[in-house]
C-alpha cells in the first residue's frame, strides 16, 4: 500500500507548510571529500560561504542548481559530491551572478550570528551501472574542478571509487552514501585540480561558479550532510545564501529526525519575496537567462547559519498553495517521497 501512503504523506506536507516555523538549531551541503593529510590537517578547505541560486521551471520539469563555491587555493587534491534525483548535466557559471543577484534582490532583514550548540537560522531514474559498481556517465574541467556525472548501485564501490580519484572518504562518509545509493540517486563529484609544474598554491581564496541542471518534479536542495570525521570539529561559522526563482512561491521543507521519529521543519529562514522579477533577472544572468522559464517570474530569498545540519534530511520546495494532483504527477512526486519520510528507503529500519 505504500502508494497511499505516499498520497497521504504529500498531501501533509502540503498542509503542513502553512504552520511550519523556522527551527532554531545548529548547520557546506553535500559531502566533503579531501586527501589524507587534508583530513587529518588543521585546516580543510570547506564550503563555510555558500551563495545557491535554484532557477525551477515547473513547466519542463527542471531544475539549475547555481553555486558558488569559495575555497582556498591548495597543493592537495580536494572535493565534495553533490547528489541529484536524476542524471545532472554540469557546466560553469561566468561571470558570477551573486553580487548583482544580492544587490537586486536582498534579504532585507538584518540576521546576527550565534554561538553554541542549538543556535543558528535556520528519486532516481535511468537504469543502474552495467555489471554493477560505479559508472562514469561524464568528465569535464569546470574551472579549477574535474566534475565527474556518476551512477552507482554499490556504497562501496563509490566509496573505493572516491579514494581512486583522490577524493578520501570517511566512515562518516560511507553512511552518507550510502543513504544515496539506496534511493538511487546520481552523484556529481567535483576534485580540486591543484597547480601544475610545481607551482604552489597561494593559500589565497578563490570562487567557482557551477551550474548542475537535472529534472524533478519539485525542486530539491542536497541539504543533508555527512557528519565531520572523528577528532574534526564541525562546528565552524557558516552562512547559506539561497535565490529560489520559479513560477510559483515555494516552501522549503526537510524532515527532522527527533527521538527517531521524523518530524517535518523548515530549515532556513525566510526573507522577502520579490515579485515581477523577470527581467532584472535575465540581466543578472546574461547569457545564462536561457535557464529561466516562461513568463513571469519571482523570487524568494531565504539564508541559513546552522553550524551543524545533523539529524536534518533533504529539503524540498513544496508549494504554498493546496492544489489537486494528477495520477501522473503523484507517480513523479513518488520516488522524491523517501526524502521528507527517511522510512520510505528501501531497506530502512520501520
Amino acid at each position: 500500500m505504500i502508494g497511499v501512503r505516499v498520497l497521504r504523506l504529500w498531501a501533509l506536507a502540503a498542509v503542513a507548510c502553512a504552520v511550519l516555523t523556522t527551527i532554531q538549531s545548529d548547520a557546506g551541503a553535500c559531502g566533503g571529500f579531501f586527501s589524507r593529510s587534508t583530513i587529518e590537517g588543521p585546516r580543510r578547505p570547506s564550503l563555510a560561504y555558500e551563495q545557491t541560486l535554484i532557477v525551477f521551471d515547473e513547466q519542463k520539469q527542471r531544475q539549475h542548481f547555481i553555486r558558488e563555491v569559495a575555497f582556498k587555493t591548495s597543493n592537495e587534491a580536494f572535493g565534495f559530491v553533490v547528489p541529484t534525483p536524476t542524471r545532472p548535466d554540469v557546466g560553469a557559471v561566468k561571470p558570477s551572478p551573486f553580487a548583482e543577484l544580492r544587490r537586486r534582490f536582498p534579504f532585507q532583514r538584518s540576521f546576527v550570528g550565534t554561538r553554541g550548540k542549538g543556535a543558528g537560522l535556520g528519486f532516481g531514474s535511468g537504469p543502474p551501472p552495467a555489471g554493477g559498481g560505479v559508472t562514469v556517465l561524464e568528465k569535464k574541467t569546470v574551472g579549477s574542478f574535474t566534475a565527474f556525472v556518476l551512477a552507482a548501485d554499490d556504497e562501496k564501490a563509490l566509496a573505493s571509487w572516491l579514494k581512486k580519484h583522490q577524493l578520501v572518504s570517511t566512515p562518516e562518509a560511507d553512511v552518507w552514501l550510502a543513504h544515496y545509493v539506496k534511493m538511487k540517486f546520481f552523484y556529481v563529484a567535483m576534485r580540486y585540480n591543484p597547480p601544475k609544474g610545481g607551482a604552489k598554491a597561494t593559500g589565497s581564496v578563490s570562487a567557482e561558479t557551477m551550474r548542475i541542471s537535472f529534472d524533478t518534479p519539485v525542486a530539491y536542495y542536497p541539504y543533508f550532510e555527512p557528519n565531520p570525521p572523528k577528532g574534526v570539529s564541525g562546528t565552524e561559522q557558516r552562512m547559506l545564501e539561497l535565490w529560489f526563482a520559479s513560477a510559483r512561491q515555494a516552501v522549503p521543507v526537510a524532515s527532522r529526525m527527533e527521538s527517531n521519529v521524523a518530524k517535518w521543519v523548515r530549515p532556513m529562514a525566510e526573507g522577502v519575496q520579490h515579485a515581477s522579477a523577470r527581467g532584472a533577472l535575465e540581466s543578472v544572468l546574461g547569457t545564462d537567462a536561457k535557464l529561466l522559464p516562461e513568463g513571469e517570474l519571482q523570487v524568494q530569498t531565504f539564508i541559513d547559519q546552522k553550524r551543524s545540519r545533523s539529524g536534518f534530511g533533504d529539503v524540498l520546495f513544496v508549494a504554498k498553495e493546496r492544489r489537486a494532483l494528477s495520477d501522473e504527477q503523484k507517480q513523479k512526486l513518488g520516488p522524491l517521497l523517501p526524502i521528507l519520510d527517511p522510512s520510505l528507503i528501501p531497506g530502512a529500519k520501520p
